[in-house]
């Protein structure tokens, strides 16, 4: 049984991010000095993929990469842990974090001679933002059975898909038919592993085939106007205000700060420390 995997880089957040050559934030995905790495979501996805080749579940694992998919450094991380296909879709600036976009372009990108895969397989928070909306999306778009926050997935011996999620307090096990979508959280159990050197070595050689679709301005509802860098204020730029005094002194002395104009003043009777 055929296995997909999509995963899309998120910024390394160990390295600043770059200004654009263009002055225009809308631009920094296409950036190319901007380093992308996989989210620990998107490692847990690939992972459990590999972890059914390896159980003999899926004769074959396709990857599909998109953010980041510009990345070389990326593209040959990921190629080192012997994918039987890759392949990379290049969502434009204007469609990055859209679903919808997503849906109709990677479902044919998908597809291994012809055929559906029996199981996709996607991080929680796939290239959109935090939002966690693309899984359930792409899952409504094609028609596929769905669970979310997976930790485990393991093959039915009637064909389909057991699921182990967390909630709270309680596991739950999940039965799905395939073919079906799951979306992955992280979890000790499904690290990703280290690639072998000789791998390492083999994706720095190897060439990617990476689709760019022409802008489809019918494909979105809106159009990112703007972006920038988030707007952050320097750490004690305001003054700790400590209260002293029994409870009834502090909650008046609250009380009478919260009321004042500007919150400049606080009451005689309790103690200010800064």
């Amino acid at each position: 049984m055929h296995v997909a995997v999509l995963l899309a880089g998120v910024a390394d957040p160990k390295k600043p991010l770059p200004t654009p050559a263009s002055g225009d934030w809308r631009d920094l995905p296409a950036a190319t000095a901007l380093a992308y790495k996989l989210s620990p979501f998107d490692e847990a996805a690939l992972e459990i993929g590999l972890k059914l080749r390896d159980q003999g579940a899926a004769a074959s694992i396709t990857v599909l990469v998109t953010d980041g998919v510009r990345d070389l450094a990326l593209m040959r991380a990921v190629a080192a842990l012997k994918p039987d296909r890759m392949v990379g879709l290049c969502p434009p600036a204007s469609q990055r974090g859209n679903p919808a976009w997503l849906a109709h372009h990677a479902a044919d990108l998908l597809r291994e001679g012809g055929q559906e895969p029996g199981l996709i397989l996607i991080g929680r928070e796939h290239g959109d933002l935090d939002d966690g909306m693309t899984p359930p999306y792409l899952a409504e778009a094609w028609q596929l059975p769905y669970a979310h926050l997976a930790l485990q997935v393991q093959a039915d011996p009637e064909g389909g898909w057991t699921l182990l999620r967390s909630r709270t307090g309680q596991d739950e096990t999940l039965h799905l038919p395939a073919p079906a979508l799951a979306s992955i959280s992280n979890d000790k159990s499904n690290r990703l592993r280290h690639p072998l050197m000789k791998n390492v070595l083999q994706a720095k050689q190897q060439k990617f085939d990476i689709v760019e679709p022409a802008p489809d301005v019918a494909a979105t509802a809106s159009v990112l106007a703007d972006a920038g860098p988030a707007q952050t204020s320097a750490r004690g730029s305001q003054a700790c205000r400590m209260l002293t005094g029994t409870v009834e002194e502090q909650a008046a002395a609250l009380a009478a700060y919260l009321r004042a104009p500007n919150h400049q003043t606080i009451p005689s009777g309790a103690t200010q420390h800064v």
